[in-house]
């Protein structure tokens, strides 16, 4: 398994279990600022991670 993919999958099963947590806590505790602050941060995280780790620099 090359390393480009092991970050990628650790990075996203990391995202995915905080965003598991952010649901749970909005589904028990109600909707509130920070909860969707935090998917709102979710998202840039998944959006940033993911973009970077798909699209390689060139290699000059």
């Amino acid at each position: 398994m090359d390393t480009r993919r092991a970050i990628l999958s650790s990075a996203l099963l990391f995202i995915g279990l905080l965003a598991f947590l952010t649901v749970y806590v909005a589904v028990t505790e109600g909707i509130d600022v920070l909860t969707f602050i935090s998917l709102l941060v979710l998202g840039m995280f998944g959006f940033g991670i993911v973009g970077a780790l798909r699209h390689p620099p060139p290699e000059d």
